[in-house]
């Protein structure tokens, strides 16, 4: 199926194609879509912001880090699981007990760091969970 706007008319590719650029850098430099908007400033920047990079917040920084810490160890973990399922038949299915292992020990890290707020937090979902299953049980017959 040819359609009229797969080709020029004459059939003149080349041509096309250099008008059509043409047209394009006479406009001017575009906006690019594909870019994260900035929040465009209403002053003008000072001299030390143009010469400063912008700073990542340090928790930003240290999550980023945190993160591929943890991705690391797990694969360690797959990789010591399969290399002994070389030698024990059957030892790569550990993986999922020791990655449960793992992510209650980090959970446990994370816990012990931020001095108990994840617990009162998981305490609180329970909770409110309890308390959403009474909500919806019928009244017990006597």
């Amino acid at each position: 199926m040819n359609l009229p706007s797969n080709t020029p008319p004459d059939g003149d590719f080349a041509s096309y194609v250099e008008r059509l650029t043409h047209a394009n850098a006479s406009a001017g430099p575009r906006e690019d879509l594909l870019k994260p908007e900035e929040k465009a400033s209403l002053r003008a920047p000072s001299a030390a912001s143009a010469v400063t990079p912008p700073v990542k917040p340090a928790s930003a920084v240290a999550t980023g880090a945190a993160f591929l810490t943890h991705v690391k160890w797990v694969v360690v973990l797959w990789i010591a699981t399969q290399a002994l399922s070389a030698v024990l038949p059957g030892a790569g299915f550990l993986f999922l007990p020791a990655l449960l292992a793992y992510g209650a020990w980090a959970i446990f890290q994370a816990n012990r760091q931020s001095s108990g707020a994840l617990v009162q937090r998981l305490r609180e979902l329970a909770r409110q969970a309890a308390e959403e299953a009474q909500k919806h049980q019928p009244p017990k017959k006597k």
